[in-house]
């Protein structure tokens, strides 16, 4: 499960989606978070929150398949629908958003004939349609993205010969790059990196020995030079999803295990990583994994929901927001899928978006619960009504047919009386 916060208006906000209600989200005022609102009632568990030029942008996908794209801007909500799904059925996409150089970056899976795809879209450049970067293996996560060297991108995936590797989009190109292997020598599966601005690269990799999923760490110091691996911790879970996270000059792998949050650090210099340290997390609470996002830059952390406060484990906790300085503004815009639009519909923009309040939803779904049995209670009322109706016309048919008989008896009566000689 993953959840989302991001920085606006100097506030925190906290988007979820809760059951039944759909995405929701819920501000952080005066140290703590107030109660929530419905934000896309029609939205599934897919989604990816970033805050980024003055805006928050959303895109999640709806229960019929369909991708939605959101902006809060100014205090407003817009929707753009990014892609129309024609099979009304909807599937893990794993979105995931990145700002650079004042562009936004979408990247999602998507399946087409029977091949999963990595598809990498620029929501802002009306000259760009979204690539296909590469057929990739279905893992989990199914693929990274970070920034790295000043505006390009990093995506680290698996590509369908199950190689774990990775592609570099150059913004002044606005292309990508070869696949590139990510040190082969270590046999296993990298499951997540960390770019530094010098150059250094942190990847966490499961490497399996002797039948047992190991989580090791090494680090990429050149081109196609890297450490040794490191063995972090022994024994990992299937469904093990380790992210980096810093704290202060501490470098954190985190993963979520048997509903506990566990965390070891490295300290710089130093080579040695700490022994796993567990955190229980409380009765009534579930671990979740949280990307938190402030001008642009996203980090992730796992914690959970505590009354009105989200605790954090292996990360810092969150503090005022950065306040944001004058940046360009964004311009969402609808796109087509050069592939997947003929089959799966075409993009529009539709008008803006209202929040609605827990409560009023509630009523609003009780009423119509009450409209539906009030009909129902009319087509009853009407159906008897018929049925009386019947009834009586019925009864009053039969009276009428006794009254003629009752009327031709009697003239015969009559008759024959007539003919009576005495």
């Amino acid at each position: 499960m993953r959840e989302y916060i991001a920085a606006y208006q100097g506030a925190w906000w906290h988007f979820f989606i809760k059951p039944f209600y759909g995405l929701c989200f819920r501000k952080k005022e005066n140290g703590r978070f107030q109660k929530f609102e419905v934000l896309l009632p029609e939205a599934c568990e897919d989604f990816c929150v970033l805050s980024a030029e003055q805006c928050i942008h959303v895109v999640c996908q709806t229960k019929i398949g369909s991708i939605l794209y959101l902006c809060l801007d100014n205090g407003v909500w817009r929707k753009t629908v990014l892609l129309e799904s024609k099979s009304g059925t909807a599937y893990p996409k794993h979105f995931s958003l990145i700002a650079v150089g004042g562009f936004l970056n979408l990247f999602y899976t998507i399946q087409y004939q029977e091949k999963w795809m990595l598809v990498h879209q620029i929501i802002v450049a009306e000259d760009k349609l979204p690539m296909v970067v590469d057929r990739i293996r279905f893992a989990r996560p199914p693929f990274s993205v970070s920034v790295q060297q000043g505006t390009d991108i990093s995506v680290l995936y698996q590509n369908e010969s199950s190689v774990s590797g990775s592609r570099l989009y150059r913004w002044s190109a606005k292309l990508f790059g070869h696949f590139m292997p990510v040190n082969p020598a270590v046999g296993g599966e990298i499951c997540c990196f960390l770019p530094d601005r010098d150059g250094c690269v942190h990847y966490a990799a499961f490497q399996v020995v002797e039948g047992i999923r190991n989580l090791v760490y090494f680090t990429k110091t050149g081109p196609n030079s890297y450490t040794e691996p490191m063995t972090v911790y022994l024994d990992c879970h299937e469904d093990v999803e380790p992210i980096f996270c810093r704290d202060g000059n501490r470098l954190c792998l985190v993963w979520q295990e048997a509903g506990c949050i566990l965390s070891s650090y490295r300290t710089e210099g130093e080579g040695a990583w700490s022994r796993p340290t567990r955190y229980m997390v409380p009765g009534g609470c579930q671990a979740v994994q949280y990307g938190i996002s402030q001008n642009g830059q996203m980090y992730k952390a796992y914690g959970y929901a505590k009354e009105q406060d989200i605790i954090f484990h292996g990360a810092p906790q969150l503090s005022e927001p950065v306040k944001q300085g004058s940046q360009r503004v964004m311009r969402p815009e609808g796109y087509e899928v050069e592939e997947f639009a003929k089959e799966n519909g075409v993009a529009g923009i539709e008008e803006p978006v209202s929040t609605v309040n827990p409560i009023v939803s509630q009523l609003r779904t009780e009423l119509s619960h009450l409209k539906e049995q009030l009909y129902l209670l009319k087509e009853e009322f009407i159906a008897i009504k018929d049925v009386i109706t019947n009834i009586t016309e019925h009864k009053k048919s039969n009276v009428a047919e006794e009254e003629d008989v009752d009327t031709v008896l009697l003239e015969n009566n009559a008759c024959e009386l007539q003919e009576d000689p005495f």
